[in-house]
């Protein structure tokens, strides 16, 4: 029996066995190894990607924090605009009492205008056998005349205000009425107002 062939060639098959298993095991190392770097490769990105996260986060909060200033300058805003409501509505309260009082002025100069004129002018002076006849004469062409319209143009000019009714005549009725030469019946309270000619 002396042939030791079979068991030289066992123990060769055994240790290339073993060496084969070794290679396996290093080679399963090396691969662990390098998922083990992969991962802490991946945890340091997630580490990045969380830090990125926190500024964003960071940002936001004070992008809500713009937007609460802002809603407070809205309010603000807001705020202003109705006080400035208010004061337009006393301002225009104080334009109407200024308007009634020149209503008032105009109704008493016209009342006098027409005291005046219906007036015989020589029963004012009290002395009627005094005048000549040219005196009378002038008397009553001047008392049977119409009145001067230029007295009541300077008297309106004069008491114009700048800015008086341009809403009428910038506005589309009026504008329509000077492109169509039809017939314009202004009606409303009179005031006293500056004459124009269209």
């Amino acid at each position: 029996m002396g042939n030791t062939e079979i068991p030289d060639a066992l123990h060769e098959l055994d240790r290339l066995t073993q060496e084969e298993a070794r290679m396996a095991s290093a080679e399963l190392l090396k691969i662990a190894h390098g998922i083990d770097g992969n991962v802490m490769g991946v945890g340091d990105r997630v580490k990045g990607v969380d830090e990125r996260v926190k500024g964003v986060d960071e940002r936001v909060q004070e992008v809500g924090g713009d937007v609460q200033d802002v809603g407070k300058k809205v309010e603000d805003v807001d705020d202003r605009m109705q006080d400035i409501g208010g004061d337009v509505k006393d301002m225009s309260n104080k334009v109407q009492d200024v308007h009634d009082e020149v209503q008032g002025i105009d109704d008493k100069l016209e009342e006098v205008n027409r005291s005046s004129s219906l007036t015989f002018p020589l029963l004012r002076s009290g002395h009627p056998d005094t005048s000549t006849g040219n005196q009378l004469r002038d008397s009553l062409l001047r008392w049977l005349s119409p009145p001067d319209p230029s007295i009541n143009h300077n008297i309106a000019r004069k008491a114009h205000h700048n800015g008086t009714a341009q809403w009428f005549f910038q506005g589309g009725i009026f504008n329509q009425w000077k492109t169509t030469g039809s017939f314009l019946w202004l009606h409303g309270k009179r005031a006293f107002l500056h004459p124009f000619t269209v």
